[in-house]
């Protein structure tokens, strides 16, 4: 149930942000292109997810301890 209320609810706002940086000024965006916007997206969350891997900072110290 968590899942599909993260999915439903967040989908819509990400694609949301993105189509508006993405398009043209014409149709009220930023017009950063969407291959920019996509890269400009998808390094901070890479790059987030590597953080978290190599430091676990996202693991409670219980969990560690069992790992």
């Amino acid at each position: 149930m968590a899942f599909w209320f993260a999915y439903i609810v967040t989908r819509p706002l990400g694609a949301s942000f993105a189509d508006w940086m993405g398009v043209p000024h014409a149709l009220g965006g930023l017009d950063w292109g969407r291959g920019d916007v996509s890269i400009g997206l998808t390094v901070p969350i890479v790059i987030l997810v590597a953080v978290l891997a190599v430091t676990r900072m996202d693991v409670q110290a219980e969990d560690a301890a069992s790992a």
